[in-house]
């Protein structure tokens, strides 16, 4: 019996619908088989996979598009889920002009010395962490980045969870957090 690896059962059954996984010797596992352009990549090493064609786990790179840290977002495929009182939790907020320019400026104060400007994983302050920041462009844009999650992220950090990600939960009030989600949301790349 061949050894998944980890994570890779649950993203080839996403990616492809087929079930498969990548063996820990780089075969495709029998009896399900991945098929399509999803397959080909993942069995030859591609997009979906970290350095040495081995899973990506913290330093993921995708055909040039920094990836960042998948450690949070892991943890909740992988069954852990986004803990109370977070789960639950919507943006009260409406994103208006005011808003969304609050957000702005709290991000550029609190999160662009590691997320960089763009969110993109590349601020000055973030280039030496290991694991990397988080590519919070692309992860905002996932079914995964609800307001509870990204609420979650920003109030409890990354200690728990073994990142550098500071806990902004007793440094920003609430109503600054969910205007950083605003930020996020429809100003961030704009």
């Amino acid at each position: 019996m061949k050894r998944i690896l980890p994570g890779l059962g649950l993203l080839a059954l996403l990616a492809t619908g087929a079930g498969a996984g990548l063996c820990a010797d780089n075969e495709l596992c029998e009896p399900a088989r991945l098929s399509g352009r999803a397959g080909v990549h993942l069995a030859q090493g591609g997009p979906m996979m970290g350095e040495r064609g081995g899973p990506m786990m913290g330093r993921g790179m995708m055909k040039g598009r920094r990836m960042g840290n998948p450690v949070r977002h892991r943890r909740v495929m992988m069954g852990g889920g986004v803990p109370a009182p977070y789960a639950t939790k919507h943006n009260p907020l409406k994103p208006t002009g005011e808003n969304i320019g609050a957000g702005r400026k709290l991000y550029e104060e609190n999160c662009a010395s590691c997320h960089g400007a763009k969110g993109v994983g590349d601020g000055e302050a973030g280039k030496e962490l290991d694991p990397p920041p988080a590519n919070i462009a692309f992860t905002v844009r996932m079914p995964i980045a609800s307001d509870g999650f990204l609420m979650w992220t920003i109030s409890e950090g990354g200690e728990k969870l073994k990142t550098a990600m500071p806990a902004f939960k007793d440094v920003l009030s609430e109503k600054e957090r969910w205007q950083i989600i605003l930020f996020l949301r429809h100003g961030l790349g704009k």
